[in-house]
């Protein structure tokens, strides 16, 4: 029969290995990141000078959406600051087409949370804050803006994970554009790279 004093030390030493397997799964440190895919500008009512809707509006093609970033992960939890683009090649304004293209600039610091971070897969959510600027028919015009991010991120080594992200950004107010409550869509396919 085993004695008790055998039986803790065999499973601390189990617990310990299984414990140090997991840990060196999960990836931390420094990482860059970077996607490619769609955006889409929402339709936006604009305002008139004295900030009350004047019924006209805008509505954008979509278009190209760009993702780069440099963060901190510590595990299940990520810091990290990024540039997100969002493109549209044209659309109507108040009716009226245009074909110029349309940008939208954000520069957000963001937090994530990973939920399975040892694992292969492991879906994420964050939240992020920061600046956005729009250049709409040569108008540029910039405002606060804040983020959520969800997506899905599949391990292909140790220092590399591949992913799928949606970002939604709100940017409240812009003031020489004259519109309200702009929001920009990017569905994006990135890779990470921890270094």
């Amino acid at each position: 029969m085993i004695s008790s004093k055998n039986l803790f030390l065999n499973l601390s030493i189990g617990a310990s290995l299984l414990g140090g397997s997991v840990l060196a799964e999960e990836n931390s440190g420094w990482y860059a990141t970077g996607s490619i895919g769609g955006s889409q500008i929402s339709n936006i009512d604009r305002l008139n000078v004295h900030g009350t809707r004047n019924g006209e509006y805008i509505i954008f093609d979509s278009g190209l959406g760009l993702d780069l970033g440099l963060g901190y992960d510590f595990g299940s939890t990520r810091i990290e600051g990024s540039w997100i683009r969002g493109q549209g090649p044209g659309g109507h304004d108040n009716g009226v087409p245009f074909t110029t293209d349309t940008t939208i600039d954000s520069f957000l610091l963001s937090a994530y949370y990973d939920f399975r971070s040892s694992e292969k897969w492991s879906p994420f959510i964050g939240v992020s804050v920061g600046s956005t600027t729009v250049d709409h028919k040569n108008v540029d015009d910039s405002g606060t803006s804040y983020g959520i991010g969800l997506g899905l991120s599949y391990k292909t080594s140790d220092n590399t994970e591949i992913y799928f992200k949606n970002t939604a950004i709100l940017t409240p107010e812009l003031d020489t554009i004259k519109i309200t409550q702009g929001t920009q869509l990017n569905g994006t396919i990135g890779v990470r790279f921890i270094f």
